[in-house]
C-alpha cells in the first residue's frame, strides 16, 4: 500500500519549493511591472516634448513663406535704389539752386554795380 509517511515528507519538501518558485515569479513580475511603469513614464515625457517640438516647428515659416519674404525684400531694395536716385537728383538740383540764389544775393547786395 501507500506509505503515508513518505508522501507527507515529500509534500513537506515539495510545497516549500513550490512556494519559493511562486514567490520568485511574483516578485520578479512586480519588478518588471515597476520597470515598465518607469519606461512608460519616460515615454510619456518624451511624447510631450515631441508634441511641443512639433507645435513649434508647425508655427515656423515654411519654404513658401521664406520665398515670399525674399521677393518682398528684393522689391524693397529696388524701391530704396529708386529713392536714392531721386534723392541724388534732388541734391544736384538744390546745389544749382543754391548757386543761383547766391548769385542773386550777390547781385542784390552789390546793387548791380558790375
Amino acid at each position: 500500500m501507500i506509505d503515508w509517511d513518505i508522501v507527507i515528507k515529500a509534500l513537506g519538501l515539495i510545497l516549500p519549493v513550490i512556494a519559493g518558485i511562486y514567490t520568485y515569479i511574483a516578485t520578479r513580475r512586480k519588478d518588471v511591472d515597476t520597470a515598465f511603469q518607469a519606461v512608460n513614464a519616460r515615454l510619456d515625457r518624451l511624447d510631450g516634448r515631441l508634441v511641443r517640438v512639433e507645435d513649434t516647428i508647425g508655427s515656423m515659416p515654411g519654404k513658401d513663406d521664406m520665398h515670399s519674404l525674399q521677393l518682398e525684400l528684393v522689391k524693397q531694395t529696388g524701391a530704396m535704389n529708386e529713392m536714392r536716385a531721386v534723392m541724388a537728383g534732388n541734391a544736384k538740383i538744390m546745389e544749382r539752386l543754391e548757386i543761383i540764389v547766391s548769385r542773386h544775393e550777390a547781385h542784390l547786395l552789390d546793387g548791380g554795380k558790375k
